[in-house]
């Protein structure tokens, strides 16, 4: 059954667009589009749509960010949130747009409105996941409450500036790598850093797993977290930067890790 979390918790009107044209980036403030894009502003609290049976509430939740242009209608359309709720595991689709990045206000909105009223309603487990820019901005969240999440799913993620992720390469990788880069957004730098600690230390936080289309237009920029990661946790199917691409690998992750409590 698709609800409001709460009162605080407002479907947001969705009016549909077509996907913009992504040009080369060099920084998250670059994420921006060909042509003209409007930029909604950043409501608070921050929108939200929840599948979820309130009289049988699951242990976990899986907290839902949208890519470039795309709000939390999207994952409703694209079959991400199902009217029928998940067996093992609630979902929330949160309307974390472009809006929220340039206001540098996505990490605050999403821990006051999203994961510390989940937590308050008995959430044990928390999971975020992220498509192309909500893959970076689920990291960003993870990088400054790591304590708050159980696991980070990347679909297709943005990972920052192309010389940034040149830079850990260069280094020999994330491993050799001493988290210094000079001349870039400190969010990007945060993100790495955050990778780092996670894949050489995993006690020290949830799994991180990625998945995207064997023609992902932004694959070039994965080496280093690809090398880092557990075979098992990478995801790999034919397809492109769209949604027919991540709805059959979220089911497939879904599916076979243990995301819920207890299985």
């Amino acid at each position: 059954m698709l609800n409001d979390m709460d009162a605080r918790f407002p479907s947001d009107p969705i009016r549909r667009h077509s996907r913009p044209t992504p040009i080369r980036v060099a920084s998250l403030a670059l994420l921006a589009f060909a042509g003209c894009l409007f930029i909604p502003p950043a409501r608070a609290p921050i929108p939200s749509i929840l599948a979820a049976d309130p009289e049988a509430r699951q242990k976990t939740l899986v907290v839902m960010l949208p890519g470039m242009g795309d709000r939390a209608a999207d994952f409703v359309e694209a079959g991400f949130v199902e009217t029928d709720p998940h067996p093992d595991f609630d979902v929330i689709a949160v309307d974390a747009h472009f809006g929220y990045y340039t206001e540098r206000n996505l990490v605050p909105r999403l821990h006051e409105d999203v994961i510390v009223p989940a937590l308050a309603r008995g959430y044990e487990k928390i999971w975020l996941l992220g498509i192309s820019m909500g893959g970076f901005g689920s990291l960003l969240y993870a990088s400054e409450y790591p304590n708050e999440i159980s696991g980070v799913i990347l679909l297709s993620p943005f990972l920052g500036s192309p010389g940034l992720i040149r830079q850990i390469e260069a280094a020999g990788g994330l491993e050799s790598w001493n988290g210094a880069a000079d001349g870039y957004d400190e969010h990007e730098i945060a993100i790495w850093r955050w990778l780092k600690r996670q894949l050489s230390d995993p006690a020290s936080g949830g799994p991180v797993i990625l998945g995207y289309g064997r023609s992902e237009r932004m694959a070039r920029t994965y080496g280093p977290l690809i090398e880092a990661l557990d075979p098992s946790r990478l995801f790999r199917i034919p397809g492109r930067h769209e949604w027919t691409t991540w709805k059959p690998l979220w089911a497939t992750i879904s599916d076979r890790l243990p995301i819920a409590v207890g299985r």
